[in-house]
Parts: C-alpha cells; structure tokens; sequence
C-alpha cells in the first residue's frame, strides 16, 4: 500500500505541472514524501506514518511519454485497486517482482549497489533511448 501510495502521488505531482525539456539536474534529482497517518492538503491518510523517495520523476515522466505510456493508464495499472501480485525471485538477488493487476507492468526491488549503478548511468541511458526512438 505504501509503496503503491508513493507512486501515485509521486506521478500525478509531476503530471500536473506543464511539461518541459530535461535538465541534467534531473538526472540526480530525487523528492521525499512524508505521509502521516492522519493524511494532509497533498497525501491520503493511511494506517502508518511513512516516507516514500521519487527518483528522477521528470526523466521517467519524459521515458513513458517516449513510450506512449498514458500516465492515467500506468496509475489505474499499478494503483487502480491497490492490487499486485508477488513473485520472489530464484535468482541470486533475491529480488521481489510485482506484476501490475493487468500485468502490463512489472516493478523490481534491488539492492543499493544495483540503485546505485542505475542512477549513475541513467542519463547515458536515457540517452540511448531517446537518440534510438528519434531514428
């Protein structure tokens, strides 16, 4: 529910606001959310307090629109009825998949080495994306 919450607060702030090219700050940019049990103007209530961190939520913005992923349809995917299904890996992570309810969509955990690795070389990545689509 918590990491569920995140997400769909975390996209609908970015989708409200007027659309914009890339900085390279938002390569290394990263917004914390708090969300107290009593809920506020911006967050729902919920059983416990909790914190959530949106890495880089302009440049995944920008990655579904490349995709021609609708951010309402990505939210009723993954938050429509606050339904995933978990699948814990047999591979050596140990890493947990959540399937969106429709599966269109797959959320991974990983360790902090492998955060640490795709946030370094996001931007590059990116960048190959976008230079591959726009061809």
């Amino acid at each position: 529910y918590d990491m569920l919450t995140g997400i769909r607060i975390s996209v609908s702030t970015c989708q409200a606001k007027p659309g914009r090219p890339l900085s390279p700050l938002d390569f290394k940019d990263s917004v914390k959310l708090s969300f107290e049990s009593s809920g506020n103007q911006t967050t729902p209530s919920s059983k416990f307090d909790f914190k959530f961190k949106d890495y880089c939520p302009w440049v995944f913005r920008k990655l579904r629109e490349f995709f021609n992923i609708d951010a309402s349809d990505y939210l009723v995917s993954l938050t429509g009825k606050y339904i995933l299904s978990e699948k814990g890996s047999s591979g050596k992570s140990g890493s947990f998949f959540y399937f969106s309810q429709d599966y269109r969509f797959i959320i991974k955990t990983i360790r902090r080495t492998e955060h640490v690795f795709m946030r370094k070389i996001l931007r590059h990545y990116f960048e190959v994306l976008y230079f591959t689509l726009e061809l």
